[in-house]
């Protein structure tokens, strides 16, 4: 009887075993190889035919993305002999860049460059619609592996502030995005990625609601000479986001500011404007909602307090002690929200409830940086060279633009070689005097 007892549950894991076994085979056909299938959840040829699409009146502004899935030039894991200096670079869409001609870290190698500095390698492993932890998660298993001297991550108030807390021993989800720890990514990493994929489980995947015509029919509405045929736009909105609220409320919110929502979409060459339905829901939430809302900078700072700065440092204090221990250094830099650029402030004055989401997001940026610095940490506030400058940053989505990209690598170029020659001199400080 005993012996029955003990065949089953050994039978059931041997089962498993082999399912899983046949799974990872199946699935090595059509999943990414690594690093590429810890840095992307979706596949690098449907991004490059999309990006194609998008930017066939501006090639120029196409991205090149490599064999890693990210947009760099080709590198190699193993760091090259005549490389003298190799950081990392940590971030989502900020390190991406939608929109412009290079990169940061392209432009930050371009700097170097242009001060005779050779051997000189700023790796690019920014990836959209990521936070804290996938970045805890990409140092960790794709960062780390390529043996640099400083890991840069970048975090921006406005979606990376942390509700949880880092804890090493919490009990990972049976299945997540890529890199981030599960049950299944530990045993399975390509049956996690194709199904993470297949299932939309990345946070991009879950953050973008999938309306057919959706895109086609804005674009159509900003091409307009005029934002009065708001109609067919208004009706969409209520359709399928906010069927309670009467067409006349929503075309009202829209029409705010001379038309200006629409006017802001138009295209140009560079930096250009995007209308999303993502957008145009949170201006309509945010605009019809009643919870309180702070009206200035100095509410905002009131109303925020310590809200999630204390959960985000946790993560940000995990990623130093975690690149330390493996003898690197971490800089941690602060990306501000759009309140510093006065064109971006002016252009939201008619929707003062979605602003006052960038003042809170501003309010719990101040406190970060004050934090970080309290506790240590080596941080570059961006602010220091955004603030007050005008069109560094786009209307619609808030991302840098050309400007604010290329101000934001002087700045990030100029703390890394800071960082560089602090490791050449901790050696000289450590070795005993010659006599």
């Amino acid at each position: 009887m005993i012996k029955r007892f003990w065949i089953w549950p050994i039978y059931g894991l041997l089962l498993s075993g082999v399912v899983l076994a046949g799974a990872e085979y199946i699935a090595s056909g059509s999943v990414p190889s690594w690093p590429a299938r810890d840095l992307r959840p979706i596949p690098i040829d449907g991004l490059r035919t999309t990006v194609k699409t998008v930017f066939a009146d501006t090639p120029e502004l196409i991205p090149a993305y490599n064999d890693w899935a990210v947009r760099d030039r080709p590198r190699s894991i193993a760091r090259p002999s005549d490389v003298q200096f190799r950081s990392v670079l940590v971030g989502d869409s900020f390190l991406e860049g939608y929109y412009i001609p290079a990169a940061l870290a392209e432009l930050v190698e371009r700097r170097w460059a242009g001060k005779g500095l050779a051997g000189m390698e700023a790796i690019n492993l920014a990836i959209a619609a990521t936070g804290p932890r996938q970045y805890y998660a990409r140092i960790k298993r794709v960062a780390l592996s390529l043996d640099p001297d400083t890991v840069a991550v970048f975090v921006y108030a406005g979606n990376d502030m942390m509700e949880q807390p880092f804890d090493p021993f919490s009990l990972p989800p049976l299945i997540d995005e890529l890199p981030a720890p599960s049950i299944l990514g530990s045993v399975a990493p390509r049956t996690t990625w194709l199904l993470a994929n297949r299932l939309r489980l990345s946070e991009m995947g879950r953050g973008n609601k999938d309306i057919a015509g959706e895109e086609a029919l804005i674009s159509e509405w900003t091409q307009q000479p005029s934002a009065e045929p708001v109609a067919r736009i208004a009706r969409h909105m209520q359709q399928h986001y906010y069927p309670k609220l009467s067409e006349e409320t929503i075309s009202g919110i829209l029409l705010r500011g001379d038309g200006r929502l629409h006017h802001a979409a138009r295209h140009r060459r560079h930096d250009r404007e995007y209308i999303g339905g993502w957008l145009l829901s949170g201006i309509i939430d945010w605009e019809t909602g009643t919870w309180p809302v702070p009206r200035n900078a100095e509410e905002a700072m009131q109303m925020v307090g310590d809200d999630k700065v204390g959960e985000t440092l946790s993560w940000l204090q995990a990623m130093d002690r975690l690149v330390s221990s493996n003898g690197k250094r971490l800089v941690i830099a602060l990306i501000p929200v759009g309140t510093v650029d006065p064109d971006y402030v002016e252009f939201w004055r008619p929707w003062p409830r979605y602003y006052s989401y960038s003042m809170s997001a501003d309010a719990r940026h101040r406190r970060l940086a004050a934090s970080l610095r309290q506790n240590g940490l080596q941080v570059v506030d961006l602010r220091e060279v955004l603030d007050g400058v005008q069109g560094s940053y786009r209307l619609t989505d808030g991302h840098w633009t050309d400007r604010g990209t290329q101000l934001s690598a002087a700045k990030i170029a100029d703390a890394l070689l800071s960082a560089r020659q602090q490791l050449v001199a901790e050696p000289a400080r450590a070795a005993p005097p010659t006599r």
